[in-house]
């Protein structure tokens, strides 16, 4: 009976002990009939069954192996750190496309965009809904082409709003007061009066940026809490209203 319990301790052990081996013992392993891709945060692996890895490209923040002809089995999205704004409705062609980062090509980086369509080149903060052909070049010669797509939030024409608010606080918020699609619209004015009629800010080409009412006069006085009320005349057409102001 001794004798039985001993064996049996032997083997638990020795079960044990291989157990535990086979935890940091990496066997060769075959992924697939020409190797395998693995993609971690900081590390992009391409693999080749039976060839040795060698760096295909680097950077100071990722890498990229390769082994033997096997090349990197990469998506657009894991080369290419991008944000794209839609074209906001049909017609406004304020679509953007901005580049954050290629894998392997440092910046700053020239972004250069054609239609597909055509081969025009295109600014970066005009785009309609669409394909683009996109070429990205890098500070030291790398460059990197693919093709994205700018979408499209409202498939209505664009038309002017006038919004009832502003509140020019500081805070980053309704600070200036917004007019939807003004700048689609440039020969414009817009008049700005108080309750009794009293004209206090006038301006011509109205964008939102460089010409925007921020709750001041003209003279660069700011207006009291009130309510104040608009004229923009905007490519033939007058509207009117009033405006809510309070910081």
């Amino acid at each position: 009976m001794k004798q039985s319990i001993k064996i049996y301790t032997t083997l638990i052990v020795l079960l044990a002990s291989n157990y535990s081996y086979s935890q940091i013992q990496l066997d060769r392993q075959v992924i697939g009939s020409t190797g395998g891709h693995t993609t971690g945060t900081t590390i992009s692996l391409s693999s080749t069954v039976g060839e040795a890895v060698t760096q295909t490209l680097f950077s100071t923040s990722t890498i990229i192996l390769t082994q033997g002809f096997q090349q990197p089995q990469l998506t657009s999205d894991s080369i290419l750190d991008y944000e794209i704004i839609n074209e906001s409705c049909v017609g406004a062609k304020n679509g953007s496309i901005y580049i954050d980062n290629v894998l392997g090509c440092p910046g700053p980086y020239k972004l250069i965009i054609r239609a597909t369509r055509d081969s025009i080149e295109i600014g970066a903060d005009t785009l309609s809904a669409g394909d683009y052909d996109i070429l990205v070049l890098g500070s030291s010669g790398c460059s990197y082409s693919t093709t994205l797509n700018v979408g499209l939030d409202s498939d209505e024409n664009c038309v002017l709003k006038f919004y009832s608010g502003i509140t020019p606080n500081g805070d980053g918020i309704n600070d200036v007061w917004w007019i939807d699609n003004i700048e689609l619209f440039p020969e414009n004015t817009v008049q700005i009066f108080n309750r009794w009629g009293r004209e206090i800010w006038f301006g011509e080409n109205y964008d939102n940026k460089n010409v925007v009412w921020e709750g001041n006069s003209n003279s660069n006085e700011e207006m009291a809490d009130a309510t104040y009320f608009y004229i923009a005349k905007v490519s033939g057409k007058t509207y009117k209203g009033w405006v809510e102001l309070t910081r």
